[in-house]
């Protein structure tokens, strides 16, 4: 009997084991994040994996953020911030169609003329 509780015990101690989580890696997902901020301002980041160039990750960047203002139905975009990290860029925009907010200040650009000047530098 005492036998048969010590083997019982033994095999549910292994079925515990057996039933932890195995632990997930841990740090920045890779990929593109797009977050509303509010009717026409976004912020859109962009995190590399760690053999990325800065030059690549600010074309991406860029990409995403005027594809972005095509989708949502705007002509050109407006760099309200700019915050780099490890591996990452993130742009804080302002969308908009017809006259630009500033009369077109060196930090406003037209989403296809971008788009389409980065497409081959991303590819």
């Amino acid at each position: 009997m005492k036998r048969l509780l010590a083997a019982a015990a033994v095999l549910g101690l292994a079925a515990c084991e057996s039933m932890q989580p195995t632990p997930t890696p841990t740090g920045p997902k890779l990929g593109y994040v797009e977050e509303k901020i509010s009717a026409n301002r976004y912020k859109v980041s962009y995190t590399a994996p760690a053999t990325a160039k800065p030059q690549d990750i600010a074309n991406r960047v860029m990409a995403r953020a005027a594809q972005l203002t095509l989708d949502k139905g705007n002509e050109w975009f407006e760099i309200a911030g700019r915050i780099n990290g490890d591996h990452t860029q993130t742009l804080i925009i302002v969308m908009g169609s017809g006259e630009t907010l500033a009369g077109g200040s060196a930090k406003t650009y037209d989403a296809k003329e971008t788009l389409s000047g980065l497409k081959s530098k991303i590819s």
